[in-house]
């Protein structure tokens, strides 16, 4: 067990204290601490811990088991908290819920009867955890992928425990504190009244807040100052035990010690193998083993990548170049989306793309959990005996990149190097970041959502920097929204190029509108599944797009070079 990533999962759920993310709890714990008996903020820190370890391990996993919406338990802790504001605001009612609960209260050995005030707090402690949603950093994001794929360990309970210690500590102070200062004016009768009638106006008002976009804005709104709180969890040694942390029992050490590593051309040990491929393209089935004498290349990469499209002419151009020096490159294509897990998909973006090189359909994660990986694209190069040497995530360092492979084939130094024809360079204005359109991991809205449903969001208005809204007739799926009747949208973005992730409906290519800044575009045919540039603008902008998008259509992202 890993205790220096418990100690910083500690220090980083302190660090989410001073983050945007927990300004929405706040004044809920401070105004729910100001009523109740003694216990009541020890309730409402332990609610708050233990819902929170509990709901970030099993909750997911369960609802999907049940068939239940996934976001059920949070629509229940924000009706929680509006009855318990209620409760406050009109004695009436929060004396009819006292006697419909007395019995329970007697059941459980007369704590709510004293008035003590831990199971109340408690209860509500369990519904902040609930809706609050903290800045996620590269620990809670581990947490939850492993979570979610059902691999507990004792290790990993540990470190969530650790984080929600770490960030319930100081609520439980400021909960002391909203305490004690009610305790000041409990003396006046007058003061005390209007004192919880206040916190009950806080609570309606949170619960309000809970179904707005407004606690996502606040966490958008300083993605450098949450990142710079971030800090120590995002240090290269903290990187390298998450790697180990998210690795399976079959993974090879040497892909995530390269990964971790800033050397090149170390020898990182034996390279995992190719694993659950459920198709090869451009090839009979691999092996490592059988690739042995071979400098090989193994890029993880899917087909509505934009950053993974930019890396294609290079990849291209030194299997042109260097495959009969003995380089072979295997893309391992392992889909982020529900259509790029479709084979035909695949094989059709391969020929549109002209890859001439082997392509594994990675289908079922087995590669790609062999290797640890983590990012589209990536990288790794395997030297002639089978031992990984170098790894590369994201774009760029293209040159270094030819450098190691030229090395490993025993290139001559003035030897000719490979020339990437239509290669697309990123712009460094880019300052929208990729924005994710269905509800699981949904950001950047200007409006609330209505999930799995066919909701008319409306006329078309004005958005902020960096948010789309939504007009017309919208049905939010988990991981994409799919166009009804009017549909439009509008995105206000920074960056000379936009692309969305679109998939026309069942009854054939469709045909969007496009307008930027007020101006009418090219419209944008869509046939595929696929990724398609929007617009291409002389400078990063800012720039506001509109889009007509035909009934049936699903669009899943937009991304941005």
């Amino acid at each position: 067990m890993d205790r220096t990533l418990i100690a910083v999962a500690a220090v980083a759920g302190l660090a989410t204290f001073l983050s945007p993310c927990v300004l929405p709890v706040l004044p809920v714990v401070a105004a729910a601490s100001t009523t109740g008996g003694r216990r009541r903020p020890l309730g409402i820190a332990a609610g708050l811990a233990v819902a929170f370890v509990a709901f970030t391990l099993l909750a997911s996993r369960a609802l999907s088991a049940l068939g239940l919406p996934q976001d059920l338990l949070r629509n229940v802790a924000i009706g929680l908290l509006a009855v318990a504001g209620v409760a406050l605001l009109v004695p009436a009612v929060g004396e009819a819920l006292g006697r419909a609960f007395q019995p329970l209260a007697t059941r459980a050995g007369g704590g709510l009867a004293r008035g003590d005030g831990f199971w109340s707090g408690t209860a509500l402690g369990a519904g902040l955890a609930l809706v609050w949603t903290p800045c996620a950093g590269p620990i809670l994001a581990a947490v939850t992928a492993l979570s979610a794929e059902g691999r507990i360990s004792a290790e990993l309970v540990a470190i969530t425990v650790a984080y929600s210690a770490g960030s319930t500590l100081p609520l439980f102070a400021l909960a002391l504190l909203g305490h004690r200062a009610a305790g000041s004016l409990a003396r006046m009768r007058r003061a005390g009244l209007v004192a919880r009638r206040a916190s009950g106006a806080v609570l309606v008002a949170a619960a309000y807040l809970f179904t707005t976009d407004i606690p996502t804005q606040l966490a958008a709104s300083a993605p450098g100052y949450v990142s710079a709180i971030q800090k120590v969890e995002r240090a290269r040694a903290v990187a390298g035990d998450l790697r180990d942390l998210t690795a399976s029992a079959a993974n090879a050490p040497a892909a995530v010690a390269a990964g971790s590593s800033p050397d090149t051309l170390r020898d990182y040990g034996p390279a995992p193998d190719f694993a659950k491929i459920t198709t090869w393209i451009n090839s009979r089935p691999l092996t490592l083993q059988r690739l042995r004498g071979k400098v090989v290349l193994v890029d993880f990469w899917t087909y509505s990548c934009v950053n993974c499209i930019r890396t294609l002419p290079y990849l291209k151009a030194w299997y042109a170049r260097y495959h009969r020096d003995g380089l072979v490159i295997v893309g391992v294509h392992t889909p982020e989306f529900a259509f790029e897990h479709v084979v035909s998909n695949v094989q059709r973006a391969v020929r549109e793309h002209g890859i001439r090189y082997p392509v594994a359909v990675d289908d079922r994660y087995g590669t790609w959990d062999a290797w640890a990986n983590q990012y589209w694209p990536a990288d790794y190069l395997i030297d002639r005996n089978g031992d990984v040497r170098d790894a590369h995530f994201g774009e760029g360092a293209y040159a270094q990149t030819e450098g190691d492979i030229r090395t490993l084939l025993g290139e001559r130094a003035n030897g000719p190097r490979a020339r990437a024809a239509n290669a697309i360079a990123p712009s460094p204005q880019v300052e929208t970041p990729e924005t994710y359109l269905g509800t699981s991991r949904a950001q950047g809205y200007a409006q609330q959502l209505h999930p799995d449903t066919d909701f008319d969001y409306g006329p078309q208005t004005s958005t902020r920097p960096n948010t789309v809204a939504l007009a017309g007739h919208w049905r939010v799926e988990s991981h994409q929204i799919v166009a009804g009747a009017g549909a439009t949208l509008v995105f206000e973005y920074v960056a000379p190029r936009i692309y969305v992730v679109a998939a026309p409906p069942g009854t054939g290519p469709v045909t969007l509108g496009v307008s930027v800044d007020g101006s009418p575009k090219a419209p944008v045919r869509v046939p595929d599944d696929d990724l398609y540039q929007l617009a291409h603008m002389p400078n990063a902008g800012p720039h506001q797009l509109a889009l007509s998008v035909p009934a049936g259509t699903s669009l899943y992202s937009f991304t941005f070079g």
